[in-house]
């Protein structure tokens, strides 16, 4: 299916678009981000990277919803056409109502105050999320149910944060990705999850740190470090540190000069995929981000072939989502030629397998179900479609519908408030 044919799907799944004039304006929400908690990390905190045990409780929350496709978590960012203005919103969008009523069934915060990137949810409470925002201050636990903010989270004295983070195993801490703000260099805060407040920190042992994930159990965490400009600036990596230790395990650097490090995912059996952007000082549009691929037991390679795929991987490579099953890992590029493209590896072989032309394809996740890949895309209008992950296409009629927002990444959550 063409992009013709999905403009046309779009319009005859759902009528009404989620936007309304040129303005700002979306159906059934309200922002109560300003009677959030603030949370001040400059304040006293116990020592080591634990907090109290004799005084931890996992929180009481709600369970699952019962979602065959899941809810639809992610930031955007809306500009008012005549005046410019800029609002930053987060979307919860129930993706089973929307297939069953034929029309979007979401719900917005109406202006968090930051571009949401990564969203991470609580192990024990599922109407609860952190969100982060890419370089910047904004961080907060947003709470589904109420849809508002919860509480705002500070970065480190000193630090910005870069976009992602993740909860312990154990669900007591919290990490997240921060740089100094004087250097560059990354850290990575650990925080008590009961009031986010800094216990501790280790390096990234690299600059610009965005995208991490713990295996082994949570011991190791592996972390992208996206490096700085081309000329001169600190090289892109990806390293593995101990977690309790705070010592370097691995790093990996990379052939080509001209792609930093963006996200990352690893399978259950150590298989690693790495997305890349162009380094800062090349053209964000023209030069080509790429993916470069692990498999457990194997050599790091950047994809380079085929080359009528990899050289239309223009722009950042930008979210990344794993199919176990199928050994199958899907990347998006916005501004992949000719308009945006979605491509399709096997990560344990390397061999490239499928691509999809959309418009301006941005997050990438999986159904709960694991039939559909479901992708976020479109510039002036965003949409949602759903992908078989059998064949990596639109079904026949499709399932494609509008969007408040698209976000840089699709988080598939199992709960949604009625």
């Amino acid at each position: 299916m063409n992009q013709h044919g999905i403009d046309r799907a779009r319009r005859r799944f759902i009528q009404a678009s989620a936007l309304t004039g040129a303005g700002l304006i979306l159906a059934g929400c309200n922002s109560q981000a300003d009677n959030a908690t603030p949370v001040n990390n400059d304040s006293a905190a116990p020592p080591g990277n634990q907090p109290a045990p004799d005084t931890w409780q996992p929180p009481k929350g709600e369970g699952p919803s019962g979602l065959t496709y899941g809810a639809l978590l992610c930031g955007g960012r809306l500009v008012h056409a005549e005046t410019g203005e800029e609002r930053f919103i987060f979307t919860q969008l129930n993706i089973d109502r929307t297939i069953q009523d034929r029309n979007p069934h979401q719900k917005e915060i109406m202006d968090i105050g930051f571009l949401a990137h990564g969203v991470i949810k609580n192990p024990f409470a599922e109407e609860r999320v952190l969100v982060f925002e890419k370089k910047g201050p904004g961080a907060a636990e947003i709470d589904l149910k109420a849809n508002a903010i919860a509480t705002r989270i500070e970065p480190a004295k000193g630090c910005e944060f870069y976009g992602h983070g993740a909860y312990s195993a154990d669900g007591r801490l919290i990490y997240a990705t921060e740089y100094e703000k004087s250097s560059y260099e990354g850290k990575m805060t650990i925080r008590d999850a009961r009031n986010f407040s800094v216990i501790d920190e280790f390096p990234t042992y690299g600059e610009w740190p965005h995208d991490c994930q713990f295996i082994e159990n949570g011991k190791v965490v592996a972390i992208t470090n996206g490096g700085g400009n081309i000329d001169g600036g600190a090289q892109p990596c990806v390293t593995f540190v101990d977690v309790e230790k705070g010592e370097l395990i691995e790093k990996i650097t990379f052939d080509n000069a001209q792609i930093n490090a963006g996200h990352l995912m690893l399978s259950s059996r150590l298989d690693l995929a790495v997305t890349h952007a162009m380094r800062e000082g090349l053209d964000n549009r023209q030069a080509l981000g790429a993916i470069s691929l692990r498999p457990a037991g194997a050599a790091f390679k950047t994809m380079i072939s085929p080359a009528s795929v990899t050289s239309a991987m223009k722009g950042e490579t930008l979210s990344l989502c794993m199919h176990e099953e199928k050994k199958i890992v899907a990347a998006t590029n916005p501004y992949g030629a000719p308009g945006g493209l979605v491509t399709f590896w096997n990560y344990e072989t390397g061999e490239f397998v499928d691509k999809l032309e959309i418009e301006q394809p941005r997050g990438i996740g999986l159904s709960l179900d694991r039939k559909h890949w479901v992708l976020t895309f479109g510039a002036a209008r965003p949409g949602v479609i759903l992908l078989s992950t059998e064949t990596h296409k639109p079904s026949d009629p499709a399932i494609v519908f509008e969007a408040s927002s698209q976000g840089s990444h699709a988080y598939i959550h199992d709960y949604f408030a009625a």
